[in-house]
């Protein structure tokens, strides 16, 4: 009888119900469902762990992008305050500079003072004798 059922296109299962699908077919349907339901769960999965994995290497990039504009920054600063020494440097440099002329010239018109207080010493010596 049964092979009467299967020509017209019925099936009798293990529990014997009267089905329209070969069991064998509806076995492997439903193992196919099953594992399209576990795949399917486990790409949602990989899903979550990829839009999870995304916000963390944004939140790593951000924080890479303010460490790296905060060094940039740190950077010009030092840059800046090694032109500022510079321009201290140079500054100071032509004071000292200045300052050397300045000393060079009263060194010369001390000598010069020197030589007239002498001369005049002599000048008071000489009239005082011959007085």
């Amino acid at each position: 009888m049964s092979e009467e059922l299967q020509k017209a296109g019925l099936f009798i299962d293990d529990i014997y119900r009267l089905r329209v699908q070969d069991p064998r077919i509806a076995n492997e349907t439903n193992e196919l469902r099953e594992e399209c339901l576990e795949y399917a769960n486990k790409l949602d999965e990989f899903k979550k762990l990829a839009v999870e994995f995304d916000k963390i290497i944004n939140n790593y990039a951000k924080d890479v992008e303010k460490e790296k504009l905060r060094a940039i920054g740190t950077q010009n600063q030092l840059k800046t305050m090694a032109k500022q020494r510079q321009a201290e440097q140079q500054l100071y440099q032509s004071k000292i500079h200045e300052k050397n002329l300045e000393l060079e010239r009263l060194k010369s018109e001390y000598q010069y003072l020197q030589r007239v207080e002498s001369e005049q010493q002599e000048l008071i010596n000489n009239y005082l004798m011959n007085q």
